[in-house]
């Protein structure tokens, strides 16, 4: 099979095409010149710049058109973004939760000063449940591009947006160090019972941690029980609990008032997005 070579792509081909318009144009307006045709100068010329008028303001629709595109794909992208976070941030909630009932068992067992006698086991996956902490910032990345661009033009997204990420900041500040009592009480768990714990006590699935509340006992009654004592000896781990669970008792809460922005920000992109 023998193959057609072109010698010019159709771009070219164009632009020879317009280039012996142009020409044929400038003859054109050379020769009533000369004539002295100035009506017909006149035209010419006026077609001329209606010519470019019209070429100039297809090619600003035309980039119109494409600047709309891209950020209604970003805006698209946005919504995605906060919709997963939305979600993330709702199972941390949960952990958190949970984290904190555990915590304030645990103060309420050691404000009580009473042995755990045979029932030590449920106390010191408490105190282990408590010392959980999460990270709580959210991706940024599709709103900080769309604000590179000089996006979005509605100023209720942005408006809505911003408030949302500053609600995140004030939470994610001062939860980006790990408590004091986290590694205060992991020092004094045994290393058997810290591999137990992450094997039955706790899971990771899909990003989403959770707490086995009534976790299996894993290790015999006077260990747990010699652990608990240990814990309760040193005078400095009631301390940092309190402060602990004082910060995250909240949480759950904060973080639902975060997600009730990220909701409104949303409803603003869903809004600009049904007028295009």
């Amino acid at each position: 099979m023998v193959s057609c070579v072109y010698p010019f792509s159709a771009k070219t081909r164009y632009k020879k095409k317009n280039k012996t318009g142009v020409s044929l144009l400038l003859r054109r307006i050379t020769e009533h010149v000369k004539a002295q045709n100035w009506f017909a100068v006149a035209l010419d010329f006026l077609i001329v710049v209606v010519g470019v008028f019209i070429g100039i303001q297809v090619a600003n629709w035309n980039d119109e058109a494409a600047f709309q595109q891209k950020e209604t794909e970003l805006l698209i992208e946005l919504k995605r973004e906060l919709e997963s976070s939305i979600n993330t941030t709702e199972q941390k909630g949960n952990a958190y939760a949970q984290a904190a009932a555990a915590g304030k068992r645990s103060l309420t067992f050691l404000a009580d000063e009473q042995s755990c006698a045979r029932e030590c086991w449920p106390m010191l996956i408490d105190f282990f449940h408590a010392s959980q902490w999460q990270p709580i910032e959210v991706p940024r990345a599709t709103y900080d591009e769309l604000r590179r661009q000089g996006l979005p033009q509605s100023r209720d997204i942005i408006d809505a947006v911003e408030f949302y990420l500053a609600q995140n900041a004030n939470l994610e500040a001062p939860n980006r160090e790990l408590p004091i009592y986290r590694s205060l009480v992991r020092q004094l768990i045994p290393l058997s019972v810290q591999e137990y714990y992450w094997q039955m006590c706790w899971d990771l699935t899909g990003g989403v941690e959770t707490y086995v509340l009534d976790c299996p006992k894993g290790v015999t009654d006077d260990v747990a029980a010699r652990t608990v004592d240990e814990i309760i000896s040193d005078r400095k781990i009631k301390r940092h609990l309190t402060e602990w669970i004082g910060y995250i008792w909240t949480m759950p809460d904060d973080l639902s008032e975060q997600n009730a922005a990220a909701e409104l920000a949303i409803a603003a992109i869903d809004d600009e997005l049904e007028r295009r």
